[in-house]
């Protein structure tokens, strides 16, 4: 059962409160109801696929012990709040999409920006801050059917080698991995140095 404790302990990992750790934690406590799990760590037995790469992947990694380094964590860019929780054994799970609106209206994302970019003045930057901690406790409030949709899955859970042999790039001299080195005449070359 969720506690107070898992809630500041995903905080204190992401570094403040917003719409993305509320619903990147709550979904991971969700599944875990949906699917009778107890275990504080599940990434012995499941793989999270992420729909997005924003903040509610540190509540994931912070909440399953499911991260991109360990092969527990899979991000599949889709642009939706959306996180599946996968048995690595049976390929069953539950994908769970968040149903509220994660903000209630585009001004906060335009502030978002602006902060972001540096073009924010004081105000407007106060103004973001303020609206993320309230939009991320008012998530919070709701239950999880009104937060959620959840659909119990099954499917192959997408993976790929991501280890490969390497080589020392011509320019720079830095081991790259073979599928990001380009030969480029004699030499062959990292992505960095191709760039120059």
């Amino acid at each position: 059962m969720i506690t107070h404790e898992d809630w500041e302990t995903s905080v204190k990992f992401h570094g403040h409160i917003c719409p993305g750790i509320a619903v990147g934690h709550r979904a991971c406590w969700y599944a875990r109801k949906l699917l009778n799990l107890s275990s504080p760590s599940l990434a012995s037995e499941y793989v999270v696929v992420a729909e997005n790469d924003l903040c509610g992947v540190d509540a994931v990694q912070i909440n399953t012990g499911c991260t991109v380094g360990n092969d527990g964590l899979i991000i599949d860019l889709q642009g939706k709040q959306a996180f599946s929780f996968i048995q690595k054994k049976t390929g069953k799970g539950v994908r769970i999409v968040l149903e509220a609106p994660l903000w209630d209206s585009n001004h906060p994302i335009e502030l978002h920006h602006k902060v972001k970019l540096g073009t924010a003045s004081p105000e407007e930057a106060q103004e973001f801050f303020r609206l993320r901690k309230q939009r991320g406790e008012e998530l919070l409030k709701l239950t999880d059917e009104e937060l959620f949709k959840a659909d119990f899955i099954e499917q192959k859970i997408p993976g790929k080698p991501r280890l490969h042999p390497v080589v020392r790039c011509s320019r720079c001299d830095e081991q790259v991995m073979l599928p990001w080195a380009e030969k480029h005449g004699e030499q062959t070359l990292c992505p960095s140095c191709r760039k120059q």
